[in-house]
């Protein structure tokens, strides 16, 4: 199938730029557009006006639209948790997925427990929700992480991340509470993989999936 012209949105310049960066690199013509300037400005709205943060979301896919956007992939699992998927769907008349959609399909062995790495404590119960519904037996150990995500977008250099920012300790209790998996449930966190990738027996990144689903959907 002729590759096609995606549409991708995130929650910050950064993030975006990730998606951007990411996706082009598989081959594809990327348009993309960020809902707000930082990360401390999108957690803000996520919590008291997600209804704005729809509309912004609209509008910056129409935009992408004209630009020739044929599908789009919301770059953001925090975003992701607060939008109204459908509505965008039928308000835009393209496809579009997002990490949550890669959840839903997830199947996780009941002997296994996952740790759910977001950037807020909204987006993590949104994320275990989803993943529990056809996983009712599987044991979730989750956290918000809002500090690690403003410093990955300050541009701090990953292992000091994660030795001088607290992660290093998180990431020692997941493992003495028994997690099997972690998730990254932040499109910022796989900045960090290589720090984190030795703990746990899988890590979970939605991003290569996301694609795959996307283009069979609109094969």
């Amino acid at each position: 199938m002729e590759k096609i012209k995606l549409a991708v949105i995130a929650g910050t310049p950064y993030d975006t730029m990730l998606g951007r960066d990411y996706y082009s690199s598989k081959g594809y013509d990327i348009v993309s557009a960020y809902t707000s300037e930082s990360s401390a400005e999108q957690n803000k709205l996520q919590y008291s006006n997600p209804e704005k943060l729809q509309q912004i979301t609209l509008d910056k896919i129409m935009e992408l639209k004209e630009q020739g956007a044929k599908a789009v992939i919301i770059y953001c699992n925090s975003l992701s948790a607060v939008l109204d998927k459908e509505d965008l769907i039928r308000s835009s008349g393209l496809a579009l997925l997002t990490p949550l959609d890669v959840y839903r399909n997830l199947s996780v062995s009941a002997s296994k427990k996952i740790a759910i790495l977001a950037a807020n404590s909204q987006s993590a119960v949104k994320i275990e929700k989803i993943i529990a519904k056809n996983n009712s037996k599987t044991e979730f150990i989750t956290a918000g992480v809002m500090p690690i995500i403003n410093a990955i977008e300050a541009k701090i250099e990953p292992g000091n991340i994660y030795d001088d920012h607290g992660l290093k300790e998180l990431i020692n209790s997941f493992q003495k509470m028994g997690a099997d998996y972690l998730l990254l449930g932040c499109t910022h966190l796989p900045y960090l993989k290589n720090e984190i990738d030795d703990n746990f027996e899988k890590i979970i990144d939605p991003a290569d999936e996301i694609l795959d689903m996307l283009l069979e959907q609109i094969s």
